[in-house]
């Protein structure tokens, strides 16, 4: 199950995590989302507590995991896939 939670902050909208994957998915506000791979649940736990989020993300993320920008407008269908699953789960008020 992936936890999908909006944050408080300047540049990140929401971050999701798939605990069982151990992926993390930022979405930055500039419509940018992007996903790490092998990022630990201890990790998340901490991003979630942290008083700046882009700080946190720039000095203890960006730089230690394998990532990948998911690009709406990509010519790859499964990038554009699930940042519609994601955006409508997001979205959904149940």
């Amino acid at each position: 199950m992936i936890e999908k939670v909006p944050v408080q902050s300047k540049g990140i909208d929401w971050v999701a995590y798939d605990e069982e994957a151990q992926t993390l998915y930022v979405h930055f506000g500039s419509s940018r989302t992007y996903r790490y791979f092998d990022v630990p649940p201890a990790v998340y736990a901490w991003l979630l507590r942290a008083p700046s989020k882009g700080k946190f993300v720039n000095r203890l993320v960006k730089d230690r995991y394998r990532y990948e920008r998911l690009d709406p407008d990509s010519s790859r269908e499964a990038d554009a896939d699930l940042l519609t699953l994601l955006q409508r789960s997001l979205n959904d008020p149940r």
